[in-house]
């Protein structure tokens, strides 16, 4: 008997991945999209969408038990309210019963939990509508000032100086020395380059970062601010707010502008990055150095390229190889173009 009830209690991932990939486990919906990603499973149906945490671990963040998948499922949905207030529905159990079958919000055991989601039209989201070159400027200043606001009503965090540039330093270090894998085929001195100017602009300009922090431009704030997350709906909405840690979320409003300017640049549409700031600057009154704006689109490159490349590591996403070392030269290419811009303006080096 103990070896079946040990059998019974194990469900393993690829047993929730069927069943939640079939329509009639949902209660109206004819097909269910399901996605992969590092850290999840992504169910579409014809209204909603459900998350399952995977039981992964990685450097960030720990999945591997349930508690810790209910706990990051519940925390992601508080954090989303802000941003995604009518689209995060809460959270659902997935269970058993005592015959084994699995259920949404059903009784027996609960054996996983998901976030219950309104699905947003994929024509709405910001990289939908710059790739089908529907971009018009009502709706996207409309959600401009909407993230404005977010930041303008966000508290102030105030980190200490040093720490703050030290942190930034590491995080262009690590991405620079993991760009260095061999299966990636760099070079070496091309990726010393942009990282050496990187951190010489940080060396240097110690006083810009200082002000920004003593200014109060240091916020918790999204940390994933990607073009792919923000739905351009007459009410707007801004998805996927990193919950898995919160020092993550801690940055200049100007690096997370930056970044999703420089996202937009990468899909040829720099208007669309440059309303953001302009939106911003009318809102806030807050003048960012463009030398500021060059160092945040470069350091955001460089880590974006890490995480192209890094597909090439994971045996799922080998036969996308092509398409990932493109996306990671595309991304490298911008980073020398932004520390390009800081050689011009003469900020790249002491």
């Amino acid at each position: 008997m103990m070896a079946v009830s040990q059998q019974r209690s194990t469900v393993t991932l690829a047993d929730k991945v069927a069943f939640l990939s079939r329509p009639d486990t949902y209660p109206e919906t004819s097909k269910v999209e399901a996605l992969e990603t590092h850290m999840s499973w992504v169910f579409l149906t014809d209204r909603d969408v459900y998350k399952l945490k995977k039981p992964v671990r990685y450097d960030f963040l720990d999945f591997r038990t349930l508690e810790a998948r209910q706990r990051f499922a519940e925390e992601e949905v508080r954090i989303n309210k802000r941003l995604a207030a009518d689209v995060y529905q809460g959270t659902v159990p997935l269970t058993r019963d005592k015959s084994g079958s699995l259920a949404l919000d059903g009784r027996g055991e609960v054996v996983d939990w998901l976030i219950k989601m309104k699905r947003l039209p994929r024509e709405f989201m910001l990289d939908t509508v710059i790739a089908e070159n529907k971009v018009v400027e009502e709706p996207i200043r409309k959600t401009a000032e909407f993230l404005a606001d977010f930041y303008f009503t966000s508290p102030p965090v105030y980190p200490e100086s040093r720490e703050f540039r030290a942190n930034l330093a590491e995080d262009i270090r690590r991405n620079s020395r993991d760009l260095l894998y061999e299966e990636f085929g760099l070079s070496a001195a091309f990726i010393s380059d942009i990282a050496n100017d990187l951190l010489n602009f940080l060396d240097v300009h110690n006083e810009v970062f200082a002000t920004r922090i003593a200014e109060g431009r240091v916020i918790d704030a999204h940390g994933d601010l990607r073009p792919e997350h923000v739905c351009v709906l007459p009410e707007p909405a801004i998805i996927d707010r990193l919950e898995f840690d919160p020092a993550l979320r801690v940055m200049d409003v100007a690096e997370e502008l930056s970044f999703l300017a420089m996202e937009c640049e990468v899909k040829d549409s720099s208007s669309v990055g440059e309303l953001f700031f302009e939106v911003y600057r009318e809102k806030t009154a807050d003048e960012i150095p463009s030398d500021l704006i060059s160092f945040y689109k470069a350091k955001r490159a460089l880590l974006r390229a890490r995480l192209s490349l890094n597909h090439l590591l994971d045996e799922n996403y080998r036969t996308d190889q092509d398409k990932w070392r493109s996306r990671g030269n595309n991304y490298l290419s911008a980073a020398r173009r932004y520390c390009d811009a800081l050689h011009k303006n003469g900020h790249a080096k002491s």
